[in-house]
């Protein structure tokens, strides 16, 4: 037990609280909407330099054209354990011109803004233990940090999520920095996602002068929606939602093309093999003759899964918070995907929903418990001075 030290990282957080509110604001104010690779690129640059200020290493690294820089570094490359790393992304959901100048507003210990919870906060937690440690002198082990740039576009154009899975390797274990549970849980799993678009064609005549020499794709497309929908399985807790159907032209006229987009969550990959295969038998199979079929798989993220590694190290975290008189913590299984996964791909112990607690992120409703990121600054820094404890 290190309660000493611990009671200097609380004596720091409690002295520098105006302080971590003003950088708080500073970098909500950075509006960095994911498809605006150039801004995402400037946050890159003011956390690079934040967290060269605190003796890190941090490079920006180019992902390509459409999505902004990634940001990567360690402090403490000669200390004797193994890394513990800080990762999440950077961008945010919504576009930017939703959002007034300096959007950054705080009502009643809440904080509002573009990312205030997702996950802005949960990266500025991240920079504060850096700070806190750096302030007690703390040599133990070294941290890193991995903040991407486009999870928002779920990495459609770029390689990062094989980036974070090859450069987390070889940590002791890993906190990702998302949105933070209002409850003060941790997530210990989260459902895989996966995409994937159908297009039907038919052929096109006049519904009237006409009808029979035409063949819908969009009847058969709904034969197709009644049997993707039916793959949802709420006992595994696997859904599949038909989100967008597109077809035809106009009223008079049988629909040559139709498409639709198939949101597909799982907890496990033998669920995934389930529908995926039972999707690709769906495309095969015509209901209307006549009708052919082609789909396409869109934005793979694998679940997160819980494993023993997984609640150990929630275990640890949950005995850290007890031991410093922090809030008390629950193990959750959250629904949509994250980073997470990758990491845990590595071998690398991963816990999720690190961030700064709050609600209703992808929305303009979207708020941060401002109380909550100074409780998390010393819960993951008390984390970092106790991690030799840590075993699996």
């Amino acid at each position: 037990m290190n309660k000493e030290l611990v009671d200097q990282v609380k004596e720091y957080v409690a002295a520098h609280r105006e302080e971590i509110l003003k950088k708080y604001e500073e970098f909500i104010n950075l509006k960095d909407f994911w498809r605006d690779a150039e801004d995402v690129t400037i946050v890159a640059q003011w956390l690079k330099k934040e967290f060269d200020a605190e003796g890190f290493q941090c490079e920006l690294i180019d992902v390509g054209p459409k999505a902004g820089k990634l940001v990567m570094g360690t402090l403490g490359t000669d200390r004797p354990g193994q890394a513990i790393l800080f990762s999440g992304h950077m961008d945010t959901a919504l576009a930017s011109d939703l959002y007034p100048e300096n959007p950054f507003r705080i009502e009643e210990g809440k904080a509002y803004g573009p990312g205030v919870l997702d996950m802005k906060g949960g990266i500025l937690i991240s920079l504060y233990v850096v700070k806190a440690l750096n302030a007690i002198q703390y040599q133990e082990h070294p941290l890193k940090v991995l903040f991407a740039p486009d999870e928002e576009g779920l990495h459609s154009y770029t390689q990062v999520a094989d980036f974070i899975q090859q450069n987390s390797a070889g940590c002791l274990f890993a906190l990702n920095m998302e949105t933070g549970l209002v409850n003060n849980s941790l997530a210990v799993g989260r459902k895989g996602r996966l995409g994937i678009d159908v297009f039907v064609e038919g052929k096109s005549a006049h519904a009237g002068a006409d009808f029979l020499a035409g063949i819908s794709s969009i009847e058969e497309m709904a034969h197709k929606v009644l049997h993707f929908q039916a793959l949802t399985d709420l006992e595994k807790d696997t859904t599949v939602n038909t989100g967008v159907i597109q077809g035809g032209t106009i009223p008079n006229a049988v629909p040559a093309k139709c498409m639709c987009s198939l949101d597909i969550r799982f907890k496990t990959m033998d669920e995934l093999t389930r529908v995926r295969t039972a999707v690709k038998e769906i495309c095969e199979k015509n209901y209307v003759a006549g009708t052919t079929c082609t789909f396409q798989e869109l934005n793979l993220f694998t679940p997160f899964e819980t494993h023993d590694e997984i609640m150990a190290l929630f275990e640890f975290m949950e005995k850290t918070a007890k031991r410093y008189d922090l809030p008390e913590t629950t193990p959750a299984q959250v629904g949509g995907c994250s980073d997470a996964t990758y990491i845990q791909l590595a071998g690398t112990p991963v816990l999720c929903s690190c961030g700064v607690r709050g609600e209703w992120n992808h929305t303009l409703r979207e708020y941060a418990i401002i109380e909550s990121l100074y409780e998390r600054i010393c819960w993951y820094s008390a984390a970092v001075i106790d991690a030799a404890e840590f075993k699996f």
